[in-house]
């Protein structure tokens, strides 16, 4: 009963950090869309990195966030599937043997 009740806190708190993940997850991306070059990307192009160009532009921070945001979902998506399992082994229905 009492690792029950530790698997369901944990499914809670991962529940809410994998959604505040996924916000995180999303402004990361909008960012990598707008402001990530590489210098593989000019390079395949031709071209030299323009004077513009610093290493801010790899985006480092969003590539991370959205590492961990991934981790995130995925420990709640097994702790989810785990606390079900658990829960469809308590509420089966006993056969007579």
């Amino acid at each position: 009963m009492k690792s029950r009740r530790w698997l369901d806190s944990a499914v809670a708190v991962f529940g809410v950090l994998s959604f505040l993940s996924l916000v995180g997850m999303y402004l990361a991306g909008h960012d990598i869309w707008h402001d990530y070059a590489s210098p593989e990307v000019f390079d395949h192009a031709g071209q030299a990195l323009p004077p513009w160009y610093s290493p801010y532009n790899r985006t480092p921070l969003e590539w991370g966030m959205m590492q961990v945001g991934y981790l995130l979902i995925v420990i709640f998506h097994v702790l989810l599937f785990v606390r079900f399992l658990l829960r469809s082994k308590e509420t089966a229905p006993k056969t007579p043997s």
